[in-house]
């Protein structure tokens, strides 16, 4: 399919996109999951180019809005398909390189299509849009619209990381995920997997865990392929597989998951213990725990008892536990990019709260707990370590370490925790920590 709209191609990439991109507006909800509820019944070429529209534009959003807000006062109140339709046409002659004109056209026959009245005001809009290019004086604010994230988070991270490691962070934050494939054992082996996504067009590198590869190219992206539909392997960050090992389940240990859902370092873990022991999987949502149950059945897990509780509260006696926490997602931007642009400050420090909680719960069923983010603060991380005053385990680290010290606030056990970053280990941004009782 081509991802031109301009009259002569069958399905318009442009107008589903718009669609995709309304519905993570109204609903919340990841460009994953509007694209599988809006473009589910197309074939995975046409997924994928929607897909890669509303991810490409979601990262520039603040720029993109900028052009548009610039031109239109009143932009926030049109409908969100005519907004989301702009959204689309402005990356495209600003960022993918379309030719101004087309890019226009395309989306003048949509709106068209769809409300006669709209066309003229997408013309008008997009005209003006073409003549613009950024300009500002404020520093930060540059930055932001240069790099394409909030300018809460471009002052944040210059203040953890430093400038210059700051600006790569964000440069990594616009490039698409390294792909992973974790193998599950349970259902295949590390080399048969191997060798069916090689005879599939994928080449493939090893890295430090077994049974994760790295997907350095492929013809068919391997979520599409049959295997995985089969639950052989699953597509999981190398940080994210880490997090399992870290906790290092063996068979026959009861192992306690408080924020498990979706399930996938649950069914790590399983693989881990050989479906030997239980573990017991906890989350808040009817929803979640739902598919989690789904999820852990496709990949042959037998020993998960699927609760659903809150991890503030749940008790169960186990011999670990996991701590896979909700949090910012701040490490995730690169996958998640409408994220960057929902942050709610009294939010993040409900979730801190949560965090702690969830910290201390562990900490009374286990005697050993693996906590974990995927954010990049200080305050989800080595901060909420400080405030609930655990002793720290040493963990080794196949990526960095955690900050020393972070607005007066010092951490002596940084050389203990695990960091990774989008910009030096090609993972999610996680931080990784062992916890005991004793």
């Amino acid at each position: 399919m081509s991802a031109r709209s301009d009259g002569c191609n069958l399905i318009p990439t442009q107008e589903i996109a718009a669609k995709v991109l309304a519905e993570v507006e109204r609903s919340r909800i990841s460009v994953k999951s509007a694209v599988q509820k809006i473009a589910g019944g197309f074939n995975y070429k046409i997924r994928g180019s929607v897909h890669a529209y509303s991810l490409e534009t979601l990262k520039r959003l603040n720029a993109i809005d900028f052009y548009l807000k610039s031109t239109l006062k009143n932009f926030d109140r049109l409908d969100l398909f005519t907004k989301n339709l702009l959204r689309i046409a402005v990356y495209e002659m600003k960022y993918k390189g379309v030719h101004p004109a087309l890019a226009t056209d395309s989306a003048v026959r949509i709106a068209r299509k769809r409300d006669k009245k709209k066309a003229p005001l997408v013309n008008a809009v997009l005209r003006n849009v073409e003549k613009l290019e950024i300009s500002v004086e404020d520093r930060l604010k540059e930055l932001s619209l240069k790099y394409f994230h909030p300018e809460w988070f471009v002052k944040y991270s210059i203040e953890l990381l430093g400038e210059d490691e700051a600006l790569r962070l964000m440069e990594a934050n616009l490039n698409n995920p390294q792909v992973y494939v974790r193998v599950n054992e349970l259902k295949s082996s590390v080399e048969a997997v191997r060798r069916y996504l090689e005879d599939n067009g994928a080449v493939l590198e090893e890295t430090f865990l077994e049974e994760v590869f790295r997907v350095k190219s492929y013809e068919k992206h391997p979520a599409s392929l049959e295997w995985h539909s089969k639950g052989k392997y699953v597509i999981q960050d190398l940080a994210s597989c880490f997090v399992s090992k870290a906790l290092n389940p063996s068979p026959g240990e009861v192992v306690l998951d408080l924020a498990a859902a979706p399930g996938m370092k649950t069914a790590h873990m399983a693989m881990l213990m050989q479906n030997e022991g239980k573990i017991v999987a906890v989350d808040n949502s009817p929803e979640r725990v739902r598919r989690m149950k789904s999820k852990l059945k496709q990949l042959g897990v037998k020993i998960a008892e699927v609760k659903l509780g809150d991890g503030c509260k749940f008790e169960y006696e186990a011999d670990k536990a996991l701590v896979d926490a909700p949090c910012s997602s701040t490490g995730n931007y690169a996958s998640q990019p409408n994220v960057k642009w929902t942050f709610d400050e009294r939010k993040f420090r409900a979730t801190l709260k949560v965090q702690r909680k969830m910290i201390e719960n562990a900490l009374k069923n286990a005697q050993e707990v693996v906590y974990a983010t995927c954010s990049i603060t200080f305050e989800e991380n080595e901060g909420n370590l400080l405030k609930v005053g655990v002793k720290v385990l040493p963990l080794s680290s196949p990526f960095g370490r955690g900050i020393r010290e972070f607005k007066g606030v010092e951490f002596r056990d940084w050389d203990k925790v695990v960091r990774s970053f989008p910009h030096l280990h090609n993972t999610a941004g996680f931080f990784i920590s062992k916890l005991t009782n004793l």
